[in-house]
């Protein structure tokens, strides 16, 4: 017997852990509890309603609780959203009119070079005419 203390020894552990394996304890669980349970069938089967009565109104409880968390997170999004949308419009009409004011600008800008161009050519015109010879422009006509 001291010799059988003596050989070492392997214990292999098999760990695997799994939804259907806890269900199907679970579920063994339960059927052994109800053919032991020392109350009668009628009372047991008071007591599963009553079980099953508990859980669908804590059921019933988080899915309000849970419904009314999305509906306010709901409305505090939509209000978010609604804010920056009303910041964004407000930022692009502030831009559009800045747009507006530059465009009309450049216009009066533009219309006021073209004027002044307009005028330099037209005293450049004159003063080159001016300094053209009457006889010259005579003996061109001539030929």
């Amino acid at each position: 017997m001291s010799e059988d203390k003596d050989i070492p020894y392997i214990v292999i552990e098999k760990r695997q852990t799994s939804l259907a394996a806890f269900l199907w304890g679970a579920a063994v669980g339960a059927v052994t509890a109800l053919l032991l349970a020392p109350k009668s069938g009628e009372e047991t089967q008071q007591d599963i309603r009553e079980g099953v009565r508990r859980l669908r109104d804590e059921a019933e409880t988080k899915l309000t609780t849970i419904r009314g968390d999305i509906e306010r997170h709901y409305e505090t999004t939509r209000e978010e959203v609604g804010e920056r949308l009303d910041s964004a419009r407000g930022e692009l009409a502030v831009r559009k009119e800045r747009a507006e004011r530059a465009m009309r600008a450049g216009r009066d800008a533009a219309k006021k070079a073209r004027v002044d161009l307009e005028k330099r050519v037209a005293e450049t015109k004159a003063a080159y005419r001016a300094e053209v010879p009457a006889e010259s422009g005579a003996s061109e006509e001539d030929e």
